[in-house]
């Protein structure tokens, strides 16, 4: 059976990935998938670092990366046209800000110390979204550095000790805060392209189709495995994910589940509007690089080809998850 190599930006995409790895649908697609999650060891594989991401799918290292959200514009507008986004999972930002109990409303926020990732698509979200809500973000401090904050279990606990005075989290970490008598701040959708992205090179592309068309099909049947087979997925996650980023109780396992359930798209299109914000915080400001339009590094007609055939509808007929998230 062949391997096919995935190359993971964060580890907060892993829900899925570790779900597409172990759940045994790929073989059902003829492969084995290997994942590696940049940054982090795994085994006796190479550490792959951030920065090194385009160059190893160039390379041939692997043949998908997961994200790499806005550096195939600044390729292609440097003459390099050789990455192609094929799929997109999640079309709606889905981080969650957590603060201090006494913290009741946003405006309280102003003056106060917030941590965040500092990427376009997470700290840019957020000011946009804090924006909307009424806070005057010039007034707030947000805390980035990654010395200062290790993980999300730490933001939670710091924000706890009072050494912060909020943090923006994934999932299942607004949960973990609340059982420490924390408040979520409820914050606006915003459509954006984060997390699963599938970018490959037009190489691969080009050269072999039927395995692109067999990894989209596999992803597509991970996702609504993700949907219908709870108890399956948890224990992945459980025995995978929550030793690395240190969950805290079956509780929160079942959380991330439910709310990622509801987020995967079964027809993973990138929606217009999520392609537009991803654009419009790291590309459209750059003249260096907006000439290129944001539809550019995209074609989606391989998962056209496998919706057109009915192979999507008929995983979801007479199943329940078309009810939860389609």
């Amino acid at each position: 059976m062949s391997k096919i190599r995935l190359l993971c930006s964060d580890i907060s995409h892993m829900p899925l990935h570790f779900t597409f790895r172990d759940s045994g649908v790929t073989q059902k697609h003829g492969f084995e998938l290997e994942v590696d999650i940049a940054e982090v060891k795994q085994g006796d594989r190479p550490v792959r670092k951030m920065r090194e991401r385009a160059s190893c799918l160039l390379a041939g290292d692997y043949e998908f990366l997961s994200g790499l959200h806005h550096e195939t514009y600044v390729y292609r507008a440097k003459g390099d046209k050789r990455f192609v986004y094929l799929a997109q999972t999640q079309d709606h930002w889905d981080d969650r800000l957590i603060a201090r109990s006494e913290i009741k409303e946003p405006k309280q926020l102003e003056g106060k110390k917030i941590f965040t990732l500092q990427v376009p698509c997470v700290s840019g979200n957020l000011d946009y979204a804090l924006r909307q809500i009424g806070v005057d973000t010039s007034k707030v401090e947000f805390i980035s550095s990654r010395s200062v904050v290790r993980d999300y279990c730490q933001a939670v606990q710091m924000v706890a000790r009072g050494e912060l005075d909020a943090a923006n989290v994934d999932i299942p970490f607004d949960l973990q805060a609340q059982k420490r008598g924390l408040r979520v701040i409820p914050l606006p959708a915003v459509p954006v392209i984060h997390n699963t992205t599938i970018c490959a090179s037009t190489e691969l592309v080009r050269q072999d189709e039927e395995t692109v068309l067999a990894f989209l099909r596999a992803l597509i049947e991970t996702i609504h495995f993700f949907k219908t087979e709870k108890q399956k997925v948890c224990a992945i996650l459980s025995r995978e994910l929550a030793p690395l980023i240190h969950l805290q109780g079956d509780d929160e396992v079942e959380y991330l589940h439910l709310e990622w359930s509801r987020l995967l798209s079964a027809k993973p299109y990138p929606h217009p509007l999520a392609i537009w914000n991803v654009y419009n915080l790291e590309v459209a400001q750059d003249p260096k690089v907006n000439f290129i339009g944001p539809l550019e590094t995209w074609d989606t007609h391989y998962l056209r080809m496998i919706d057109d055939s009915g192979f999507i509808d008929r995983l979801y007929e007479n199943s329940s998850a078309k009810a939860a998230g389609r």
